[in-house]
């Protein structure tokens, strides 16, 4: 069984140090926190630590890793420990460098005597104004475990959710690329040296042949401008937007789109009915967090209209009046939230609404991906089947000719 070292304090605050058997860290803790000690640090021994060289160094902390860390925060006051043992040992066990470093300034942050939500402020690119917003609500209320774990559980779905349209939309954009890196590869170096042939018969080629081979002398001859000219578009549209005005006037175009607005509309509607009812059920007052919540979405026109929502519920609207409102929700999220206000369980309704949409979106995804896999297909196929019926046709033409 592995063996552990320690430096823990005891209710006198006396530093204690010593070696444990036990199965792995949590194991530790566990026996310890049954003893009435409160660990500082576990290390095992003749195990490397995490800060040996070799260890990459990760700058982005994702949504999953972050909720797997507060899981485990969480665990660590629920097992007994005060908050700054519970930093401090999550911090020697994170093997991530750069979240490591962030909880280790966590917890120098609350050894100074300033709150776990002060401490997350300084730190806005990892945590969120809905992660710090649930976490004040918690030490407020005296119940920070709980809402760790309702954060855990808020970024294990967000998590999903995202891996649920990465994979819906991975395929269509690997097949859309190998087709434009192959018409690339047609274009630039296989037709060029087929037309060299053609040319030489000196007949007259037929029409489909000579747009493409005028095609494929633009893009050998003015490769470099083409590029150019996509890289400065790209800069344009990114640049309109980033600002306020083309951020709102693309997410409206997108959100009118038959296809595509439904299922933006639907991701939406479930990352806002789980945000907002993990909120109100963490004690958050509701004009909070419906302006935190509005801050969470991607779409510009349903942030607009969460904030406009919020405004009519501080006009003494209710909050299902003022959804359905909005006309940008479907009735079914208006009618269960009225059905939650009446019970005095708007958190439930919305967690129930949220995992709706989550199960729709799920079939949703999968149905895209059944029609778009033959689809991109048949696309593809009939792009290079266009350019080997154009480089054949005077083939066929000469040999006509010759019988």
């Amino acid at each position: 069984m592995p063996r552990f070292t320690y430096r823990a304090k005891d209710h006198a605050l006396h530093v204690l140090e010593g070696t444990i058997e036990a199965d792995n860290e949590a194991a530790v803790v566990t026996q310890l926190g049954r003893e009435g000690v409160f660990p500082i640090s576990i290390t095992e021994l003749g195990a490397p630590t995490s800060s040996s060289p070799g260890t990459p160094l990760l700058g982005r902390i994702g949504p999953r890793a972050l909720a797997y860390t507060t899981h485990q925060l969480a665990d660590l006051l629920g097992g007994g420990l005060p908050l700054l043992s519970a930093l401090t040992l999550l911090a020697r066990q994170t093997e991530s460098p750069s979240l490591r470093r962030v909880i280790e300034a966590l917890a120098d942050a609350v050894r100074d005597g300033r709150s776990l939500s002060e401490a997350l402020a300084d730190h806005p690119r990892v945590f969120p104004p809905l992660y710090r917003s649930v976490v004040k609500a918690g030490e407020v209320g005296g119940g920070l475990e709980q809402a760790l774990s309702r954060l855990a559980e808020l970024g294990e779905h967000e998590a999903e959710l995202r891996s649920r349209v990465f994979s819906a939309s991975a395929y269509p954009l690997f097949v859309l690329g190998l087709a434009a890196a192959m018409t690339a590869f047609l274009m630039a170096y296989v037709i060029p040296r087929l037309s060299l042939v053609l040319l030489e018969t000196g007949q007259l080629l037929p029409l489909a042949t000579r747009i493409l081979l005028g095609l494929s002398g633009l893009v050998t001859r003015w490769w470099w401008a083409m590029a150019l000219g996509a890289a400065l578009l790209g800069w344009a549209l990114r640049r309109w937007h980033s600002s306020a005005r083309g951020r709102a006037m693309l997410d409206r175009a997108l959100i009118a789109v038959p296809a595509v607005g439904s299922l933006v509309r639907r991701v939406d509607t479930a990352r806002f009915a789980r945000s907002l009812g993990t909120m109100v059920g963490q004690g958050v007052p509701i004009l909070q967090a419906l302006e935190v919540v509005a801050e969470n979405l991607a779409n510009a026109t349903l942030r607009q209209a969460v904030s406009r929502a919020r405004d009519a519920v501080r006009d003494g609207s209710s909050l299902a009046g003022a959804l359905s409102a909005t006309r940008q929700f479907p009735m079914f999220v208006s009618n269960m939230v009225a059905v939650g206000e009446e019970s005095g369980t708007v958190d439930a309704a919305l967690l129930k609404v949220a995992a709706a949409y989550e199960r729709e979106l799920d079939r949703v995804l999968r149905t895209l991906t059944a029609i778009l896999e033959p689809v991109l297909l048949v696309f593809v196929g009939t792009i290079v089947l266009g350019i080997v019926l154009a480089m054949l046709l005077p083939v066929f033409q000469l040999g006509l000719g010759v019988q």
